[in-house]
C-alpha cells in the first residue's frame, strides 16, 4: 500500500507540475496577445496618419512636379503665378456719317468703338462721350478731308484709325444778290425811254422765279417777264409804257438752286416832261 500511495503522490505532483506550467505558459501567451494587439493598432494609427499628411499635401498643389516646370504662359507669370486679365482693348471704329459723303464743315460724327475706352480724339478735338460710344466735331476745310481717329484704352494702351475720305461741302445758306441793272433802287428823274427800252437785272448766281413792274398803287403793267439763268428782263407791251412823273416798282422774287430767297422792290420815278 505504500508502494503505491508513494506512486499517486509522484504523479499527483507531476500532475501539479504540468499544470503550473501550462497556466505559467498560457499567462504568457494572453500577454504576448495583448502586446501584439497594442502594437497592432500603434502601427495602423501611424499609417493612417501619413496617409493623412500625404494627401492633405498633395491637395493643396505641394509636391506637384508640374510647377517646377512652368515657365508662364498666357495664365501664369515667369514664376508660375496665376496673373489677372487686362480689361479688353479698341482695335477699331466705326464712323457715322460713312467715309465717302459729303459733310458740312461743321459735321458732328459718331464713333463706336468695338470695345469701351476713356479718351477720344478726332483730328485732334477731343471727343465726348463714355465707354464705346462717343461724338465729335472737328473743324474741316471745304475740300476732301481724313479723319484721323484716336482713343485711350482703359489699360491704358492707345490706338489710331483714319476714315475717309470725305467730301466737305458747307449749304449755301446765302440768299442772291442783285449785281447790276439798266435801272436802281431810289432812283429819281428817271428818262421814261430808258424803261420802255426794257428793264435788265443781274444776279450774282443762277436764279429761278419772277419779275414785274407795277405802278405805285402796286397795279401791274402787265409786261413780258423772264427770268433765266442770272437774268432777269422786263418788256412793255404796247399801250402800257412808262410815262413821266411817274413813280413806278420793280417786284423781285427769285431763289438760288439752295432754295435760297431774295425777295425785294426796287422804286423809281420818272422826271417830268420837258
Amino acid at each position: 500500500m505504500r508502494g503505491t500511495k508513494s506512486s499517486y503522490d509522484i504523479r499527483f505532483i507531476n500532475f501539479s507540475i504540468q499544470k503550473n506550467e501550462l497556466r505559467q505558459t498560457i499567462g504568457d501567451t494572453k500577454q504576448m496577445y495583448q502586446f501584439t494587439q497594442h502594437k497592432f493598432w500603434g502601427v495602423l494609427a501611424l499609417i493612417i496618419s501619413i496617409m493623412f499628411v500625404t494627401f492633405m499635401v498633395t491637395g493643396c498643389g505641394g509636391g506637384n512636379d508640374d510647377d517646377d516646370d512652368d515657365t508662364g504662359t498666357a495664365e501664369t507669370g515667369s514664376g508660375g503665378e496665376a496673373e489677372v486679365e487686362g480689361p479688353p482693348s479698341a482695335t477699331s471704329v466705326t464712323v457715322d456719317p460713312a467715309a465717302g459723303g459729303t459733310v458740312p464743315s461743321n459735321q458732328q460724327f459718331t464713333l463706336t468703338f468695338d470695345q469701351g475706352v476713356t479718351a477720344a480724339t478726332v483730328n485732334g478735338t477731343a471727343a465726348t462721350g463714355s465707354g464705346a460710344n462717343w461724338t465729335a466735331s472737328p473743324a474741316l476745310s471745304e475740300g476732301s478731308a481724313t479723319l484721323n481717329v484716336g482713343w485711350t484704352n482703359r489699360d491704358g494702351s492707345t490706338g489710331s484709325q483714319a476714315v475717309g475720305p470725305y467730301t466737305v461741302s458747307d449749304p449755301d445758306t446765302t440768299p442772291p444778290a442783285i449785281a447790276s441793272g439798266t435801272v436802281a433802287d431810289g432812283a429819281t428823274d428817271v428818262d421814261p425811254a430808258t424803261i420802255n427800252a426794257g428793264i435788265r437785272i443781274d444776279f450774282d448766281e443762277a436764279v429761278t422765279g419772277s419779275i414785274d413792274i407795277t405802278d405805285e398803287a402796286g397795279a401791274s403793267l402787265k409786261w413780258t417777264a423772264s427770268v433765266a439763268g442770272q437774268t432777269a428782263t422786263l418788256t412793255p407791251v404796247a399801250g402800257t409804257e412808262a410815262a413821266n412823273e411817274t413813280t413806278y416798282k420793280i417786284v423781285i422774287d427769285v431763289q438760288d438752286g439752295a432754295g435760297n430767297k431774295l425777295e425785294t422792290t426796287l422804286n423809281i420815278v420818272t422826271k417830268p416832261k420837258e
